[in-house]
């Protein structure tokens, strides 16, 4: 039996990164998919109003706006998978993505419970309990940076009832376009879909992913130097890029 996968791709870049790495672990899925994948951005979404009246007793569950919000609730409807790619925009989601989310508010309804963590949530409409994984990319090299997103898309699962599955996250996003630096992160993305499907992408995983193709401070520089441009500032990236790759080289040795 196909399983249904509700993939996100909040990037408003083309080509984005945050795209491809959303590809490799939708690859890692297997072809046995029906895949459903949605750009916020390019859709007519507009943000929650807060009235309310899907939990008014005459519309339960309906939202006052119809517009393309409509597409991604029906996909959520059978959804076995729910993928969010983002980039990092100022340590969280950026707005167009956050707009999706907030319109999620549907799937709640008006009363008040005590969660499975002791705290306060909403019982929940629809009786959906896909597997959702993080998938975002970074410009800087830090892997922190993405803390704060991180926490706020584990609070989004405790409280949709989404059953959160693990996280792709990709630092030193600005060295991707250096030939081959980002091989084995690739060939470890596509491996995170296929440990999703059997349930959980690893932590092992998950770490050798985030790990850095270089120094922070090689980073920094070959970034300010992409911004820099010109012939003398490329010959000097390549230099950092080969650096890089020889210093991966000689660990694997």
């Amino acid at each position: 039996m196909r399983s249904v996968v509700l993939a996100i791709s909040g990037s408003l870049r083309e080509p984005s990164f945050t795209e491809k790495i959303l590809d490799l672990c939708i690859k890692g899925l297997g072809e046995n998919q029906e895949v459903h994948k949605f750009y916020p951005h390019k859709m007519n979404i507009g943000p929650c109003k807060g009235c309310r009246s899907c939990w008014e007793p005459k519309t339960p569950g309906e939202c006052v706006q119809k517009d393309d919000f409509e597409q991604i609730l029906d996909v959520y409807k059978r959804a076995d998978y729910f993928l969010l790619a983002t980039p990092l925009y100022f340590f969280d989601l950026p707005a167009t993505v956050k707009n999706v989310i907030d319109r999620f508010f549907i799937i709640l309804e008006p009363a008040q419970i005590k969660s499975a963590g002791g705290g306060s949530t909403h019982p929940k409409r629809l009786g959906r309990h896909p597997k959702a994984a993080l998938i975002s990319s970074c410009g800087f090299a830090e892997i922190e940076n993405f803390d704060l997103l991180r926490q706020h898309f584990r609070l989004i699962c405790e409280h949709t009832d989404w059953s959160w599955s693990g996280e792709i996250l990709v630092s030193e996003a600005g060295a991707a376009a250096a030939p081959k630096l980002f091989d084995r992160k690739y060939n470890l993305i596509e491996k995170a879909g296929a440990e999703l499907l059997e349930g959980m992408i690893s932590q092992k995983t998950t770490n050798a992913i985030a790990a850095p193709v270089m120094p922070a401070e090689d980073y920094r520089r070959m970034v300010t130097l992409n911004f820099e441009g010109g012939v003398i500032a490329k010959a000097k990236v390549a230099v950092i890029a080969i650096k890089a790759m020889r210093d991966k080289k000689k660990i694997r040795e």
